[in-house]
């Protein structure tokens, strides 16, 4: 009966911490933008509407770590229908990063595109939308 008292009793105090640590992530999201393409490592056309005739949008991630080395997964949704997962590198404390997402003129809607931390956390989402309007 004691050692139950004792593991009850530290399964009871270690709570907080185990907590803590589900929520932690060594990485944040200091800008994200979508864009029409990628020139030395910015983003070009930055918006958050596109037109259907757009073959391929870019996602581009500005972050800070504080490890050294560590990664990132993009993952992209087409009206709320997981398309792809793009799992990136994080190999400084401060880096920029993109995927992109080839854009078939069927698919308008709304897109969105979650940063996932190598601990599993979503750490930053953003939309944007497809559609058939003309500038």
């Amino acid at each position: 009966m004691f050692y139950k008292i004792v593991f009850i009793t530290i399964c009871v105090l270690i709570q907080p911490f185990i907590s803590m640590a589900q929520d932690y992530s060594p990485v944040t999201v200091n800008g994200m933008v979508f864009c029409a393409g990628i020139d030395q490592k910015n983003p070009v056309d930055i918006s958050t509407h596109f037109s259907d005739s757009i073959e391929r949008v870019f996602c581009h991630t500005k972050l800070s770590s504080t490890e050294d080395q560590t990664s990132i997964s993009h993952v992209w949704y087409y009206n709320d229908t997981q398309m792809a997962i793009v799992d990136l590198a994080v190999n400084a404390k401060s880096w920029r990063t993109w995927s992109s997402k080839r854009i078939v003129k069927e698919w308008t809607g709304t897109w969105r595109v979650d940063v996932i931390s190598s601990t599993g956390q979503i750490i930053c989402s953003k939309e944007f939308m497809v559609s058939s309007y003309t500038e």
